[in-house]
């Protein structure tokens, strides 16, 4: 089954059996977002679900899927998102996945709507995330919106981001 890589990928990026920190925080970038600076940090956990989607490639031996992310942020963020996730793969245990998603709801008390955008490996088992907020998407009260995001899986499966961020002084 095409999905048995990526599904191995997302579990144990969404749902490992141990706690966990995956993620890490990289670089602001001031060409994107001159004014900014780190200095928001929220936490909390959330829901997620995943489902298999129709993939463009389905071709035999190609190792390319696509899935529909759904989640529900529950403490500083208060929001819901939805996105697609991209994978490949075809070794057991390595593989990688792209997604986007579109979270909607409330961040320190502001309303309003921004992406994030994760880039995600695996090699024999190793993951390594990366989350990013896409620069620019922020809508509303989060316009302006810069951060990088970690997810933090607890023993039988509780999610749990933190969320570094900065928001645009005008």
């Amino acid at each position: 089954m095409r999905t048995s890589l990526f599904c191995l990928i997302a579990l144990t990026l969404l749902a490992g059996p141990t706690r966990s920190s995956i993620g890490q925080t990289l670089p602001r970038h001031p060409d994107t977002n001159p004014g900014a600076t780190m200095k928001h940090h929220a936490k909390g956990a959330f829901d997620v679900t995943l489902q298999q989607l129709e993939a463009y490639n389905k071709n035999e031996g190609a190792g390319l899927g696509r899935m529909a992310i759904d989640k529900q942020f529950h403490g500083e963020l208060d929001a819901t998102s939805r996105g697609e996730m991209l994978h490949a793969g075809s070794a057991k245990g390595s593989g990688g996945y792209v997604a986007v998603e579109r979270v909607t709801g409330t961040l320190g008390g502001r309303r309003g709507s921004f992406a994030l955008q994760h880039n995600a490996t695996m090699t024999n088992g190793v993951p390594s995330l990366n989350i990013i907020v896409v620069p620019g998407s922020g809508t509303g009260e989060l316009a302006g919106l810069d951060g990088t995001m970690k997810i933090i899986i607890e023993a039988g499966g509780k999610h749990y981001y933190e969320f570094d961020y900065a928001l645009d002084a005008g």
